[in-house]
């Protein structure tokens, strides 16, 4: 069984576990690569996914923070759709070990010991192992992962970035970790947007984008694209989706234009590498990456290859 409940969570006393957060994670391919990750890594860990619904109530994630507290079996966690909920009603528990923990006011990785729940946001490093260059950057969707696009760019002083999304809110929280990461905002754009018509204008520039990423989640959370049919793209054009898996239609419709295209695979291995090592207490560095990547690749979807 790759899932598991709050109670067996509180319960555990089998081999050391790592709990896996997320809606609806038996999908994922970590499953199936997971051994190998904790082999990597000489760990004896076992990996068990908790599905919780969007609208979890704070006092649920209260609890599984006091489940990792109070059972030594439990090593730690991976946190996906759940990143912001869980720092809203924990805040307060977690010991950062990780400055953008209080930036972007997310955890996607907790990990124990000494009766400590400890938290980091490690999605900008495992975004900077994989983020290919470019000067002029359209990013559709100002989620977690336009966040962590965001934060890493923040180190390539010379690139200019737009950020797109149909939720104003969303593009003020944006401006806010840009803020608090002391961003050149010269550099940045915030655009709202009403739907694929204004993303396609966007995509034309100008200026034309060198790189347009697709982080809504469209295309493997939900069905479709930021974009449509007649999105213009081209072969200077790079199109990104950081779904490695579901339709990818966004991938699809640049492709017809003759765009080069780029899954999400090596940001999803990447992702895990920089949780797994913050849970193993251990540096990420290229080498491990390295050993992640080899121990995924047989699992890699054959349409994404």
């Amino acid at each position: 069984m790759h899932t598991i409940t709050l109670d067996e969570v509180e319960e555990w006393a089998g081999a050391p576990l790592v709990v896996f957060v997320g809606v609806s994670t038996g999908g994922s391919l970590a499953h199936a690569v997971f051994d190998r990750w904790a082999a990597a890594l000489d760990r004896p860990w076992e990996l068990r996914g908790l599905d919780l619904p969007v609208g979890t109530p704070p006092q649920t994630y209260r609890r599984l923070l006091s489940a990792l507290r109070g059972n030594a079996a439990v090593e730690g966690a991976v946190v996906t759709a759940h990143k912001l909920r869980l720092y809203r009603a924990c805040a307060a528990d977690i010991s950062p070990d990780d400055e953008l923990v209080e930036i972007t006011r997310e955890v996607n990785t907790l990990s124990t010991g000494d009766g400590k729940v400890r938290g980091y946001a490690r999605d900008a490093l495992a975004l900077s192992h994989v983020l290919p260059p470019a000067a002029d950057v359209l990013c559709l969707g100002a989620g977690g992962a336009g966040t962590a696009l965001l934060l890493t760019l923040q180190g390539r002083r010379a690139v200019r970035a737009t950020f797109a999304d149909t939720s104003p809110e969303a593009l003020d929280d944006l401006r806010a970790v840009a803020e608090r990461a002391g961003v050149d905002g010269a550099r940045l754009a915030y655009v709202p947007v009403k739907g694929p018509d204004d993303c396609d204008a966007l995509v034309a520039g100008p200026p034309a984008p060198q790189l347009v990423v697709n982080a809504t989640g469209l295309g493997k959370d939900a069905p479709g694209s930021p974009v449509t049919d007649a999105a213009p793209f081209g072969p200077s054009t790079l199109a990104w989706d950081f779904n490695y898996r579901g339709g990818r239609d966004f991938l699809r419709q640049a492709a017809a234009k003759g765009a080069p295209t780029v899954d999400g695979w090596d940001y999803f291995v990447a992702g895990w590498t920089g949780c797994l090592t913050a849970i193993a207490g251990v540096p990420f560095t290229e080498g491990v990456l390295a050993d992640f990547a080899a121990a995924a690749a047989p699992y890699r979807p054959q349409e994404s290859a």
